[in-house]
C-alpha cells in the first residue's frame, strides 16, 4: 500500500540533494566563491587587533580585553604600517561603546550610542576609517569608553586593515556557517507554514506546523541578528539589538504550543504557563526599560531565566508525555522530535552556562551552541514532519483499504457470507495465502471457523478442530494483553517462544503470520489472522489485523445474533421443537418425497384438566416430556410443535413395519410417564410428492383416536 509511494518521495529527495550537492560544487569550483573564500583568508593575513599598546606600554590584543577591564576606561595605541594605500581603510565592530581615534593627534573619527529600547548599548556596530599614504608611520589612537553606567563591557572587535572588499568577504566567510544555518531556519520555517497552508487535510499534529514554522522563523531571525552581518550590510544596529533581545521571549511559546499539539497528554496548564512566562517575560523587559529605567544589559539573568523556564517546560511535557504513554501503552511516534528536543535542550543549557558563568571574548556570534541545537532540533523535526506525513498518508491508505473491505464484505445479507467474503478480501489484497477465524467452543478448545485459502493452498480448516486453549491458544491469549497483535516474522524463532503452537503452525507451511484477537464486552471470544503475507508489508498488515479487530467481532456478535433469531423464528422458545414456520420450510425444501417417509400428529389428552387442576407450569412440563420423548425417537430435527398440544413429526423409514415400531416405542415411553397422547400417522411407502394428502390422513386418525379417548371417560 504505501510502500511504492513512500520510495518514490525518498528517491525524489535523494536525486534533488544530489542535484543541490552538485550546483554548489559548481559554484565553489568554477565560480567567484572561490574568489570570495580566497579574499577572506587574505584578509585574515591583514589583522590588525593585536600590537596595540595601553598607557602603560603594556601590548595587547584587542580580541582579549575590554574596557571593563581598565574601569570602564579604553586607551591604545599603535603606529601605522609605513606603506598604505589610498584605498585601504581600517575596519572594525565595537559593542556597547563610545570613542574617538585620531592619527598623530588629530581626530579622524568619533561614535557614540543613542538611547534604545535595550537602554544604551548598540550590541554591534561596525566602522569604516579612510586612510592615505600621508597617514604612513603614523601614530594611530583610540580613546574609548563603555556606555553602560556599571562600566561592564565596552569591546572591539575583528579589527581589519585593507580593502573594504577584504573586509566584507572576511566577515561573511568568518560567519558564512551561521548565517547559512540561521537562514535554513528561516527558509524552513516559511516551508513549514507554506506547506501548513496548502494542506488539504490535517490531523492533531499537522495543525501544529503553523507554531513550529513560527518559532523556526523567529529563532533563524534571532540567530541571524546574532552574526552581526544583519548589521553589517543594513546598518541597523538598533533594530537587530532590539530583535537580539526581545525574540527569544517571543519564540518559547510557540514550540510549546506545537509540542502541545504533538504530544499525547495534552496538558493544557502547561501550555497556558507557557504563554504567561512569554508575555510577562517580554512585558517585564519593557517594564524595567521604561518604568524602572532599568540598562537591559543589567537583566541578561532574567532574559535567560525566562528562556530556561520555557526549557524546563518543554523537558517536563515531554517527559510527562513518555510516562502517558508507557501508561497508556501507545506509541508517541515522536522518536525524531525526542532526539533533536534533547540536542536542543543540552545546547541550550551549555551555551547559557558558558555565557553566563565562563564568559566568552568577542561578542559577535555567541550562542553558537544554541545555534547549532537549533538547527539539529529542525532538521530531525523535518524528519519527523516527513514521518508524521507518511504515516498520515498511510493513514488515509489504510483507512480507505478498510472502507472498501467493509463495503465489499457488507454486500450480503447473510453474516457468514459477510465474514467469508472479508477473508477473501484479506487474503487477496494482502497477498497471504490464507485468511482464517479460529473461535472458543466454551469447551476449553477452539474451531476453525472460517478460511478462505488463494489458489494453490491447501485448506486446513477440517484439521483445525478442537485446538486446546491450555498451551496452545493461551500463549496467543496473553501476547494479545501486552500488545494487541502477534507478528511471526519468522517460524522457526518462534519455536523458541511456544513450542505448542510451532508444532500446529509449521505442518501448514507456516513462515510468517500476523494475527489479533476477537473481543466482545471485553472478552476474548477468538482470533483471526492471516498466513504467509509478505514479509515488508507485515508491520502494515499489522495495523489492519488491529483495525479489523472490532469490526471482525461485531460481525461475528451479528452472525450469532442472526443465529438466535433464526432459532426463535424457527423453534418453539417452551420446547426448542421446529414451529409451523420451520415445518413449512422443511415440507418445501428439505423433505425428501422420492423415498419412503412418514407423518405423525401428535395430541396430549388430557391438558386442560392439567393447567386447571395444577397451574399452566404443570402443563408446560406435561409439553416438554412430549417433545423429549419424540425426539429420543425419531431425532430433534424431526420433531415440530404446531401449537398448544399439538405436534407434528417426520421421519424416513424403509418399510411401514420399522415406522409403526418406532410409532409404539413413543407410545410406550410416554405412557411410562403417565402422559396418554392421541396419536395419527400416515406412510409413502414408495414416496409421495403429495405430503398434503399424508397430513390430512395422520390429522384425521389422531383426531379419531383422540375422540375414542374422550368417550371413553364418559
Amino acid at each position: 500500500m504505501k510502500h511504492k509511494s513512500t520510495l518514490s518521495i525518498k528517491v525524489c529527495v535523494i536525486i534533488y540533494f544530489c542535484l543541490l550537492l552538485s550546483f554548489l560544487g559548481y559554484l565553489v569550483l568554477f565560480t567567484d566563491v572561490k574568489d570570495f573564500m580566497n579574499a577572506g583568508k587574505k584578509a585574515e593575513e591583514r589583522d590588525y587587533s593585536s600590537g596595540w599598546k595601553l598607557e602603560s606600554g603594556e601590548e595587547v590584543d584587542l580580541d582579549e580585553i575590554n574596557a571593563g577591564k581598565f574601569g570602564g576606561h579604553l586607551h591604545v595605541s599603535k603606529i601605522l604600517p609605513d606603506e598604505i594605500k589610498e584605498t585601504d581603510s581600517i575596519y572594525f565592530s565595537t559593542s556597547n561603546m563610545r570613542f574617538g581615534l585620531y592619527v598623530n593627534g588629530v581626530p579622524i573619527y568619533s561614535f557614540d550610542t543613542r538611547e534604545n529600547m535595550t537602554g544604551t548599548g548598540d550590541g554591534i556596530s561596525y566602522h569604516m576609517i579612510g586612510l592615505g599614504s600621508k597617514d604612513a608611520g603614523a601614530e594611530i589612537v583610540f580613546d574609548g569608553e563603555t556606555v553602560f553606567s556599571d562600566i561592564h563591557g565596552g569591546r572591539i572587535n575583528e579589527m581589519q586593515f585593507g580593502s573594504e572588499e577584504q573586509y566584507r568577504y572576511y566577515m561573511m566567510r568568518r560567519n558564512l556557517t551561521s548565517v547559512g544555518l540561521s537562514l535554513l531556519m528561516i527558509l524552513f520555517g516559511i516551508a513549514l507554514i507554506v506547506f501548513y497552508i496548502g494542506m488539504a487535510h490535517r490531523n492533531s499534529m499537522l495543525r501544529s506546523l503553523w507554531a513550529l514554522g513560527l518559532a523556526s522563523i523567529l529563532f533563524g531571525l534571532w540567530s541571524l541578528c546574532d552574526t552581526g552581518i544583519p548589521q553589517l550590510l543594513t546598518g541597523m544596529t538598533y533594530a537587530t539589538r532590539d530583535m537580539v533581545y526581545g525574540i527569544l521571549h517571543l519564540a518559547g511559546f510557540p514550540i510549546i504550543c506545537f509540542v502541545y499539539y504533538v504530544t499525547r497528554s495534552k496538558r493544557k496548564p502547561i501550555l497556558y504557563l507557557s504563554f504567561l512566562v512569554s508575555i510577562m517575560s517580554f512585558g517585564g523587559l519593557l517594564c524595567s526599560r521604561y518604568v524602572l529605567g532599568r540598562d537591559l544589559h543589567t537583566m541578561v539573568g532574567f532574559i535567560y531565566f525566562s528562556y530556561a523556564a520555557e526549557l524546563l517546560l518543554l523537558a517536563v511535557m515531554l517527559i510527562d508525555n513518555e510516562l502517558f504513554c508507557r501508561k497508556k501503552k501507545i506509541s508517541s511516534n515522536l522518536r525524531f522530535f525526542y532526539i533533536g528536543a534533547g540536542i536542543f535542550i543540552a545546547a541550550s543549557v551549555g551555551d547559557m552556562i558558558r555565557y553566563i558563568l565562563i564568559g566568552k571574548k568577542g561578542s559577535v556570534g555567541h550562542g553558537s551552541l544554541f545555534r547549532f541545537g537549533l538547527v539539529f532540533f529542525f532538521i530531525l523535526m523535518a524528519f519527523q514532519i516527513f514521518d508524521w506525513w507518511t504515516s498520515e498518508k498511510t493513514s488515509l491508505e489504510r483507512d480507505r483499504f478498510i472502507n472498501r473491505l467493509l463495503q465489499y464484505g457488507m454486500d450480503a445479507d447473510d453474516p457468514d457470507v459477510r465474514i467469508n467474503k472479508v477473508l477473501k478480501y484479506l487474503c487477496l489484497e494482502l497477498h497471504a495465502e490464507r485468511a482464517y477465524i479460529f473461535e472458543d467452543m466454551h469447551n476449553g478448545t477452539f474451531d476453525n471457523t472460517y478460511e478462505f485459502c488463494d489458489e494453490g493452498v491447501t485448506s486446513q480448516i477440517d484439521n483445525l478442530k478442537g485446538l486446546p486453549y491450555e498451551g496452545v491458544i493461551d500463549v496467543w491469549y496473553h501476547e494479545y494483553e501486552k500488545g494487541g497483535h502477534i507478528l511471526i516474522y519468522d517460524i522457526e524463532k518462534y519455536r523458541s517462544i511456544s513450542e505448542s503452537m510451532y508444532n500446529v503452525l509449521k505442518p501448514q507451511g507456516i513462515l510468517t503470520l500476523v494475527t489479533g484477537p476477537l473481543v466482545l464486552e471485553g472478552e476474548y471470544i477468538g482470533l483471526f489472522g492471516v498466513d504467509n503475507p509478505p514479509a515488508e508489508m507485515m508491520e502494515e498488515v499489522s495495523e489492519i489485523i488491529r483495525l479489523l479487530t472490532y469490526f471482525l467481532s461485531e460481525m461475528v456478535s451479528q452472525r450469532n445474533h442472526h443465529k438466535r433469531l433464526v432459532e426463535y423464528s424457527y423453534h418453539d422458545p417452551l420446547t426448542g421443537a421446529g414451529n409451523r414456520r420451520a415445518v413449512s420450510d422443511f415440507e418445501n425444501e428439505k423433505l425428501d418425497t422420492s423415498r419412503p417417509y412418514g407423518f405423525i400428529m401428535c395430541d396430549i389428552n388430557g391438558l386442560k384438566d392439567v393447567n386447571d387442576s395444577e397451574g399452566h407450569e404443570a402443563g408446560d412440563r406435561l409439553i416438554k416430556t412430549v417433545v423429549s420423548c419424540l425426539t429420543k425417537i425419531f431425532g430433534e430435527e424431526n420433531v415440530y410443535r404446531m401449537g398448544g398440544d399439538e405436534f407434528a413429526v417426520y421421519a424416513y423409514e424403509d418399510t411401514r413395519e420399522g415406522f409403526e415400531k418406532k410409532i409404539e416405542k413413543a407410545r410406550a415411553m410416554v405412557k411410562e410417564k403417565g402422559i396418554e397422547v392421541a396419536i395419527g400417522y400416515s406412510f409413502a411407502e414408495g414416496g409421495n410428492p403429495d405430503y398434503g394428502a399424508l397430513r390430512v390422513q395422520a390429522d384425521n386418525r389422531m383426531y379419531e383416536e383422540k375422540r375414542k379417548f374422550y368417550n371413553r371417560d364418559q
